[in-house]
């Protein structure tokens, strides 16, 4: 293969890696954000699976 080929697809490749990341980062946060709000807003604390206590 040629330089010119394999620089445009080192780019897009890092290209989709960033973008992967970012999405994967922004998917953590909501998900966080969402477990936070859920735990402060509940009127009585869940039992654990495990152990059937309340946390």
């Amino acid at each position: 293969m040629n330089d010119t080929l394999d620089r445009w697809i080192q780019r897009v490749t890092l290209a989709a890696l960033l973008a992967l990341t970012a999405t994967l980062l922004t998917v953590g946060v909501a998900l966080y954000a969402a477990d936070s709000k859920a735990g402060t807003s509940a009127s009585s604390p869940s039992p654990d699976i495990l152990t059937g206590t309340t946390r």
